[in-house]
């Protein structure tokens, strides 16, 4: 109770506001969504609004339509939607939203995260020998840590939820236990974390298990005085993975197939945290923060939550104890002290740049990000810490403990008032004010968990452990909320529809809309940003994707000289595609029905001004379409601008294309669709070939005559992943209700030893 109350505390603030949580505030101030007078309450969470709600509003649309989320026909030339696992269309908070109105999907996703992530942890907790009190506080210390909350409205913290839960299963297969109920249990939890999305974060959490398994293993080698099984925990492992695996095939084997031809330059990083924002452990917002009001200007990095990783004064002092505690014991508790390295190890990674370059070569995965594991920091800090409010719950009555505590908070007051003294440096004087202000809750936070500490001790004397253990879990709960509270908003409405949207939309249908300049997430946005306008339903030749194809780049590069890439925009440094359109012979290749101009601006050359939004120029595009029908002379195929006759296109569902062609000679159908694996098509019933033309698009040759080709988006790999996972859940029902021990058991007893049978009747001599 107290873990989830917890959660709904941090988002309470925001849900007053209004139930569509997400940073909506941040559209108002681009494109033809801006609204003058709007106060941005985050200006960092922009994904949230370009990304995430507009795909989980797309997927909760279609779902409800009864069809498979599986494609987006609204950015660039049409892309796959669950399949860029950023979407998390079929994680388990996604498939509770789809049950509710569409305004509470991605709300969903958010409680759904604290929840799994609370959850996960407390019965880790439990399972590593914590009572309830210490249990809340290893749960309520890592949902609300400034490195969770700070990243919850991505699937980044998504992923990370299922941690608790993942290490549940890891442990009950290293103690032996039930094994096939193990096996079981962790594969699902694999296949949780899978479909929540960011395969960088499934990178990290995997690391960090490895990691804690290969302490726990260790530790029982013989030398260092452990026992216990190596071998069955490792194929164990290994067996449920590999289920995990099974269980998540009918996004895994798309989201790799798309990952290969996916352009991700610059995404991962091996530079390393600096020291400096290990003050953040101790204090929120030393640099500042993103909010309305403030702003951050500290660090190496653009971003406030890459350096975000507070955890309180309470916590940090419970985790020192927790860790004097587990290295006390660790030969007779080797999960604990696992808990431990997992620590060292993280911090390593996050902060020391030799570390974080040898876990990038190591692993060889360049998209990895690695200071994110700070989460990883996050969660093994808030178990050491649920292991020090243990340890004052049944110890409090040794001096030792005690004066642990009470040092604990000695030495965080020590170090606050050095921050007072040195911490303003050479900083402007609203910079130094934001710094010395960060400092009071914390000041507040060492005040009242020494003071308190002492007083209900005294108050307490028959049982003072539980009493000081509750009373610093109100502490450690309240200084965490007042901290992640802010990060997160809301709205009392969806997202901006603003008279321009309306017009926009009005204008140009179903018709697909570039820019006649490079200005996405600038100041001078033209139309909609970048993917936001997919929760409009209005089609621009734009996409900020995870996994958008490089022939993206390719081919605008070899149509216009440009890659078509975030020249403008470097800090967004990779999958967006923005281009500038100056040319209408390369519009009509595309398929641009309209080409948006800054106010003043005139269109490309044969362009036709039609309306005026928001002082945008709207210039159409004549002889543009999305299919063209071109003449072929010979074997060879027509050039890449060659002209063509439109095709009116029929959309029965998002992945579904209907067309009639009629000639009288053979020709080449050309489609602006983008040319990934999964598309089929059929000429009057029957297998129709599609290739490749200008470098990203679908094209088929078709004989003379009148014909009907339809065109449908489902990758094989997603079928074939849907039978493996199919098969794979019925191993894991079987696991659940027949486990192995059972068979082995059966198996030593021999085929006569059954009940009834002639041998177990026998007489005894």
């Amino acid at each position: 109770m107290w873990v989830l109350a917890a959660a709904g505390a941090v988002l309470a603030p925001a849900l007053v506001h209004g139930v569509y949580l997400g940073p909506v505030d941040w559209l108002t101030k681009y494109g033809v969504t801006s609204v003058p007078g709007t106060v941005v309450h985050n200006r960092q969470t922009f994904d949230q609004a370009t990304q995430m709600i507009p795909w989980s509003t797309l997927a909760w649309s279609q779902v409800h339509q009864g069809h498979l989320p599986l494609w987006n026909p609204y950015s660039a030339l049409g892309t796959p939607l669950a399949f860029n696992w950023q979407s998390a269309a079929f994680s388990l908070p996604a498939l509770v939203g789809y049950a509710l109105p569409m305004h509470l999907a991605y709300t969903v996703e958010v409680v759904g995260a604290l929840v799994i992530a609370g959850s996960g942890t407390y019965v880790l907790s439990r399972m590593l020998g914590l009572g309830a009190l210490a249990s809340a506080m290893a749960a309520t210390t890592f949902e609300l840590s400034g490195s969770f909350v700070g990243w919850l409205g991505w699937p980044v913290a998504w992923v990370m939820a299922w941690s608790g839960w993942l290490f549940v299963a890891a442990l009950l297969v290293l103690r032996g236990r039930r094994r096939g109920r193990a096996m079981a249990l962790f594969a699902t939890a694999v296949a949780g974390a899978v479909y929540a999305g960011q395969p960088d974060t499934l990178v990290l959490l995997g690391a960090g298990l490895l990691v804690f398994v290969a302490a726990v293993l260790v530790a029982r080698a013989p030398r260092l005085g452990g026992h216990g099984p190596v071998r069955a925990p490792v194929v164990d492992l290994l067996a449920g993975g590999v289920g995990g695996a099974a269980l998540s095939a009918p996004l895994l084997l798309p989201g790799l197939q798309l990952g290969s031809h996916a352009l991700r330059r610059a995404k991962g990083g091996v530079q390393a945290l600096p020291a400096h924002d290990l003050i953040g452990l101790l204090v929120q917002g030393f640099d500042g923060e993103p909010l309305a009001g403030t702003h951050y200007f500290g660090g190496q990095s653009l971003f406030y939550v890459h350096g975000a990783d507070y955890l309180g004064v309470v916590a940090l002092v419970l985790a020192a104890l927790g860790v004097a505690t587990s290295l006390r014991h660790r030969r007779r508790d080797p999960e604990r002290m696992a808990l431990v390295v997992l620590a060292l190890v993280a911090a390593a990674v996050a902060f020391v740049g030799v570390v974080t370059a040898v876990a990038a070569t190591v692993f060889s995965f360049d998209p990895v990000t690695w200071f994110r594991s700070l989460l990883v920091l996050s969660f093994a800090l808030a178990l050491l810490a649920g292991i020090g409010v243990e340890e004052v719950v049944r110890r409090w009555h040794d001096r030792r403990v005690r004066r642990a505590v009470l040092g604990g908070f000695a030495v965080a007051g020590v170090l606050l008032l050095l921050l007072v003294a040195v911490g303003r440096g050479h900083l402007p004087g609203p910079e130094a004010s934001i710094r010395l202000r960060s400092l009071l809750w914390p000041t507040v936070g060492t005040v009242a968990g020494g003071l308190g500490v002492v007083l209900v001790a005294e108050v307490a004397r028959r049982r003072p452990g539980p009493a000081v253990a509750s009373w610093l879990l109100v502490v450690g709960t309240v200084a965490l909320v007042v901290a992640g509270a802010p990060m997160t908003s809301s709205s009392p409405a969806p997202l901006p529809r603003t008279p321009a949207v309306a017009r926009l939309a009005a204008t140009v249908g179903h018709s697909l809309v570039a820019f006649g300049t490079d200005s996405c997430f600038t100041s001078a946005q033209l139309g909609i940003v970048p993917d936001a306008n997919v929760a409009y339903g209005v089609r621009e030749l734009a996409a900020y994707d995870p996994l958008l194809p490089e022939a993206y780049y390719t081919a605008w590069s070899s149509a216009t000289g440009l890659t078509g890439g975030p020249s403008a925009t470097p800090f967004v440094p990779f999958s967006l595609f923005c281009p500038a359109v100056t040319s209408s012979a390369v519009a009509r290749r595309f398929g641009i029905g309209y080409v948006l101009e800054p106010p003043g601006a005139p269109g490309p050359g044969g362009t036709v001004l039609v309306a005026q939004v928001a002082g945008e120029g709207l210039y159409r595009v004549p002889g543009a379409a999305d299919a063209t029908l071109v003449g072929r002379r010979g074997a060879g195929l027509p050039g890449p601008d060659a002209p063509g006759r439109p095709v009116a296109v029929g959309r029965p569902d998002p992945a579904t294309w209907h067309l009639t062609t009629d000639s009288a000679v053979p020709t080449v159908l050309r489609l602006r669709l983008t040319d990934v694996p999964g598309w089929h098509a059929t000429l009057d019933g029957r297998p129709l070939a599609l290739d490749r033309w200008a470098g990203v698009m679908l094209q088929a040759a078709l004989p003379a005559g009148r014909h009907v080709v339809a065109l449908h988006y489902l990758p094989g790999s997603f079928l074939d992943g849907t039978v493996l996972s199919g098969v794979a859940l019925l191993f894991v029902l079987w696991l659940v209700f027949v486990p192995p021990d059972v068979l082995r058991r059966r198996r030593r007893q021999g085929p006569g030893s059954g009940r009834g049978s002639s041998t177990g009747s026998s007489t005894s001599p």
